[in-house]
């Protein structure tokens, strides 16, 4: 069995000495470490390696090389087999050849010289991990690629069955209908049952066939989420050295501490999804001061605004000013949760423009209600999307959805948050108008005896409600 292959390529005839005695010393004669001293000439030896039929698992290249430098030798390396991982190794590589490698190289770490050999063998090792992992996974998609096309065939195989059969059984049944009338009338029967049964069985594809469409969607989406700050981190952290300036570091931090913080809320989300289905998330109720609370969700949420440079949006809380003082019983964290999601989406597709919110309290058979709401200018969702915009695994529109960040479970969280705090969720949205978002808990032991609102009309006509507060 023919080892797989670790190359090095540095003009520096002892560079790639000092690099092959380290990685025989971490790897012993588990793999042929192979060397050249330009990008043209490892090309070349490489080809001949994959055309005895070796595996080339990972590559180790200076940048700073005459003739052809590390990130054009990654990329020539890159179109002749994409599945080898590439580590970049220099301290003179610019921002741009950085770029170039992690765009169109597959470019997998970036190590400065001069380098820690601990550093270098854990990165190799990790490398050499990754390229196994991605080979089974290609190993198991082919297996399960051969397994779908053998299902197919037995599909037909027995669908073809079926037809001779339902052929034979009309037959039979037009002799059944010629001997006995009764019969005819118990046949009609089975037929309406089968007819029954054939639209239980089509609603049912239909559903599976959207729910594997939504889900495709949904892990697509996820991907692309995941991997754009993961690429930030991963590629900007390596940027930095000795030699970068004290600017340079606080920007590279700036970018690096953003990216971390969003895919904490990514993964955030997909937790909380995952506690609420699985039925582990409890309600912790307890007493809010509701002003004090909706004033410090705005002081953070000002802050937000900042930090996405959309100071410009005016943004408005509304706090009757009766309530000023209320203390309401409910989960303060699931509440937090619900709002900050509500707001989070009225920012993101809102670029200029007004965003209210804010509270009301109404009375329904014999119930009290708060009514929260949360009103923007933005870019509005369309009618037809309006039912689909709770549901799990669900985008109004990917296309639309792609310039602005995020995987699409806020308001499934919000609605099933809402749910468990025993209340309702709803939107009044108008395209290119903007959105009204709604939601009530009951409102259970409040301080403040003398609420006696109705809330008719805000629960049945949410558009008229919208207008009402562009009014103040």
């Amino acid at each position: 069995m023919k080892k797989d292959v670790i190359f090095c390529v540095d003009d520096e005839k002892i560079v790639l000495n000092s690099l092959k005695t380290e990685l025989k010393n971490a790897f012993g004669n588990k793999y042929i470490i192979e060397t050249a001293e330009s990008g043209t000439e490892a090309l070349e030896a490489i080809e001949n390696l994959m055309s005895l039929g070796y595996k080339i698992q990972v590559v180790i290249a200076d940048y700073a090389m005459p003739v052809m430098k590390g990130d054009e030798f990654l990329m020539n390396l890159h179109s002749k087999s994409p599945e080898t991982l590439n580590i970049l190794l220099t301290g003179q590589a610019t921002i741009e050849g950085v770029i170039n490698s992690i765009n169109h190289a597959g470019l997998y770490r970036y190590i400065s010289k001069p380098w820690h050999t601990n550093d270098l063998v854990l990165t190799v090792k990790q490398a050499l991990k990754s390229y196994d992992q991605e080979n089974q996974l290609k190993v198991q998609n082919e297996a399960l690629k051969e397994l779908s096309a053998s299902l197919e065939n037995k599909v037909q195989l027995r669908t073809q069955e079926l037809k001779n059969n339902n052929i034979l059984l009309l037959e039979k049944q037009q002799e059944i209908i010629l001997q006995n009338k009764e019969l005819e009338t118990y046949r009609n029967h089975l037929e309406n049952l089968v007819k029954e049964r054939t639209l239980d069985l089509t609603i049912a594809k239909d559903n599976a066939e959207e729910s594997d469409r939504l889900k495709s969607e949904f892990l697509s989406t996820m991907s692309h989420e995941l991997r754009t700050p993961l690429n930030s981190i991963i590629g900007l952290s390596g940027l930095v050295d000795r030699d970068t300036s004290m600017d340079e570091v606080i920007e590279y931090t700036q970018i690096i501490n953003n990216s971390g913080e969003h895919l904490l809320k990514l993964i955030d989300d997909l937790f909380n999804v995952s506690l609420i289905e699985s039925g582990k998330t409890k309600v912790n109720i307890k007493d809010i001061d509701l002003g004090v609370f909706m004033n410090e969700i705005h002081g953070n949420m000002k802050i937000y605004l900042e930090r996405l440079k959309k100071e410009h949006i005016d943004f408005n809380l509304v706090i009757p000013e009766i309530h000023k003082n209320l203390t309401i019983y409910t989960d303060k964290l699931k509440l937090t949760n619900i709002l900050v999601n509500l707001l989070r989406n009225a920012i993101k597709f809102s670029e200029n423009g007004t965003i209210n919110y804010g509270f009301r309290i109404c009375e329904k058979h014999e119930q009290k209600y708060i009514v929260f709401f949360v009103s923007d200018t933005g870019i509005g969702i369309d009618k037809k999307y309006q039912d689909l915009i709770f549901k799990s695994f669900t985008q109004v529109n990917s296309d639309l959805n792609r310039p602005y960040e995020g995987a699409g479970v806020g308001l499934t969280i919000a609605k099933k948050l809402v749910n468990l705090l025993k209340g309702d969720i709803w939107l009044d949205s108008t395209l290119g108008e903007g959105s009204s978002f709604f939601f009530t808990i009951p409102l259970y032991d409040v301080n403040n005896e003398m609420i006696r609102n109705n809330c008719e009309n805000i629960i049945k006509s949410p558009a008229e409600f919208k207008n009402e507060l562009k009014k103040k």
